[in-house]
C-alpha cells in the first residue's frame, strides 16, 4: 500500500499543482488586460480634454455662422474688431470736422468718409467670416481627432476584452485538465494494483 499511496499522492498534488498554475496565470493576464484598458480609457480622456477648448471654439463659430447667414448680425456688429476699426474712423471723422476750415463740409470730403465706412463695414465683415471660418475648421480637426482616438481606443479595448477572455477560458481549461490527468493518475494506479503490478495486489494461494 506504500507504493500506492506514493503514486495516488503524488498524482493528486502533482494535478492540484497543475490547476493552481493555471488559474494563477489565468488571473495574471486578465489583470494585466484590465490595466490596458484602464489605462487606454485614460488616455483617451487625457486627449479629449486636451482638444475641447478648440472642438468648443469651432462649434462656437459655426453657430455664429449660421446665425450671421440668418439675417442676425449682431455678432459682427458687436465683435471687438470691428467695434475698434469704427470707433478709430468716427474718431477721425470727428477730427476732420473739428478741424473746420475749407472744404471740411464739401461733397468730396463727405463722400469720401462714406466710402471709408462702406469699406470699413465690407472689409471687416469678410474677415470677421474668415476667421469664424478658420476656427469652424481648427474645431473640426479637433473633433476628427477625438473621434480617431475613441474608435482607436474601442478597437484596442475590444481586443484587450477578448484576450481577457481567452485568458479566462484558457484558465478554466487547464484546471480541468490538471483534475483530468489527476483522476486518470489515480485510475492507473488503482488498475496497477488490480493487476497485481502494486503492492496489495491478489495473492498466489498456498498449498493445504
Amino acid at each position: 500500500m506504500g507504493l500506492e499511496a506514493a503514486i495516488i499522492g503524488g498524482t493528486i498534488g502533482s494535478a492540484l499543482i497543475g490547476s493552481r498554475s493555471a488559474r494563477r496565470a489565468s488571473q495574471a493576464q486578465q489583470s494585466s488586460a484590465d490595466a490596458s484598458i484602464a489605462e487606454q480609457r485614460r488616455q483617451l480622456n487625457v486627449l479629449r480634454g486636451d482638444v475641447a477648448p478648440f472642438r468648443e471654439a469651432g462649434v462656437g463659430a459655426v453657430n455664429q455662422l449660421g446665425q450671421l447667414f440668418g439675417g442676425d448680425m449682431s455678432q459682427f456688429q458687436t465683435s471687438p474688431d470691428y467695434l475698434f476699426r469704427k470707433d478709430q474712423g468716427l474718431q477721425g471723422i470727428a477730427q476732420t470736422l473739428g478741424a473746420g476750415g475749407q472744404g471740411a463740409f464739401s461733397g468730396n470730403a463727405l463722400r469720401g468718409l462714406n466710402e471709408s465706412n462702406s469699406n470699413l463695414a465690407s472689409g471687416e465683415f469678410g474677415n470677421f467670416i474668415n476667421r469664424r471660418l478658420a476656427l469652424a475648421g481648427l474645431g473640426g480637426q479637433a473633433a476628427s481627432l477625438s473621434g480617431q482616438a475613441a474608435q482607436n481606443t474601442g478597437v484596442n479595448v475590444g481586443n484587450a476584452l477578448m484576450q481577457q477572455g481567452n485568458a479566462r477560458a484558457s484558465g478554466i481549461l487547464g484546471q480541468g485538465v490538471g483534475i483530468n490527468q489527476g483522476i486518470n493518475g489515480i485510475m492507473q494506479a488503482l488498475m496497477l494494483q488490480n493487476m497485481g503490478l502494486l503492492g496489495g495486489g491478489g495473492g498466489g494461494g498456498g498449498g493445504r
